[in-house]
Parts: structure tokens; C-alpha cells; sequence
């Protein structure tokens, strides 16, 4: 619960208090999609929003046992991470999910299960990812150990039409969007 002061007077709100939404943010890998969602999180707590980041690969880390990275292992984490975010959103938490969803099947099936969803397409160019690839899953790639990173050894499917793009990790002029977005719902 969140405790504010009104006029000498306080007051304390619930995440029941606002209307949940889900914020998808899908990208390359390395486009910037969880450094977003953190700006964005920072802003929305200190706007008095309840929220949580499910970040993907803190998720699919959480998860036993895991899912892996075959088409079927993807198919059943994306569904599950889906029906996470949608469940919390139904808590009336606004909850920002920093996954790359590669496949647009999977974006939409996330907007079919929750009842608010916003989605937000960080885009950054190809050659942009693999200089912040921190991982090293562009360079594996490249030398032939890693055939299913989407964007470079498997298709990326870029959102034919998202709520926002953002450009890169550190937009701020998106996050002001994502914040006046979730304002309109989550009020």
C-alpha cells in the first residue's frame, strides 16, 4: 500500500484503488527493453502507481523447471509469462513485462489475456544491439554456438502496429508516453 499525505491528512491507496494494465515492451534482445521499463518504473512509483517489472529473463530464470528455448519452450513461456502479467494486472497492479516476444503470436495472445495492455516496441537497429550486448549472444551467434537468437539467427517479427516506439533504452520522451498511457487506464 501506498501512503501520501493530503492536506495534512493520511491517506493510504491500494493497488485495488487503480485499474491495472499490462505494458509490453518487445525489442531485440539488448534493444534496451528492461533499462525502459526501469525509467519507467521509477516514474510510476513516484507518481504513486503500484506497479511491477517482469522482466524476462528474470522470469524464465524463476521458472521450473524451465521452459528453454525450442520453438515449444518458447511458445509455453511466452503463454505462461502472458497469463503472469495478466493475473497481476487483474490485481490492479500496472505491469511492465521487458521480454522480446519475437513472434507477434505471442504479443497478441498477451493482449487477449490481459484486460488493459499497452504495447510498446523499443526499436533499435540490429547493429545498435550487438554493440550493447552485454551477454555476448550476438557474438556467439555470429561464431555459429548459438542458432536461435531472434533478430540475428531467427526472425524478429516487428510490431505491425504498437501503442509506442520508443528509441533505444534511455528515451525519455517514451516514457513520458508510457506514463501518460497508463494514466488514461490505470487512474
Amino acid at each position: 500500500m501506498l501512503t501520501t499525505t493530503n492536506g495534512g491528512l493520511d491517506t493510504v491507496r491500494s493497488a485495488r484503488d487503480q485499474t491495472g494494465v499490462v505494458v509490453w515492451l518487445t525489442g531485440r534482445p539488448s534493444s534496451g527493453k528492461s533499462t525502459l521499463a526501469s525509467m519507467a518504473q521509477s516514474e510510476l512509483v513516484r507518481s504513486g502507481h503500484h506497479c511491477v517489472v517482469l522482466d524476462g529473463d528474470a522470469v524464465r530464470a524463476a521458472i521450473v523447471p524451465p521452459h528453454g528455448y525450442s520453438s515449444e519452450g518458447r511458445d509455453a513461456f511466452y503463454f505462461t509469462l502472458a497469463r503472469l502479467a495478466a493475473m497481476l494486472c487483474e490485481q490492479g497492479l500496472v505491469v511492465l513485462v521487458p521480454a522480446t516476444a519475437h513472434r507477434a503470436v505471442y504479443r497478441s495472445r498477451a493482449r487477449e489475456l490481459a484486460r488493459s495492455f499497452v504495447e510498446v516496441y523499443v526499436d533499435t537497429p540490429a547493429s545498435e544491439c550487438q554493440l550493447r550486448d552485454d551477454k555476448g549472444l550476438y557474438a556467439r551467434a555470429g561464431a555459429g554456438e548459438l542458432d536461435d537468437l531472434p533478430g540475428s539467427t531467427i526472425a524478429f517479427e516487428e510490431p505491425s502496429s504498437p501503442d509506442l516506439i520508443a528509441h533505444g533504452g534511455r528515451d525519455a520522451a517514451a516514457v513520458a508516453r508510457i506514463l501518460d498511457l497508463v494514466l488514461r487506464v490505470a487512474t
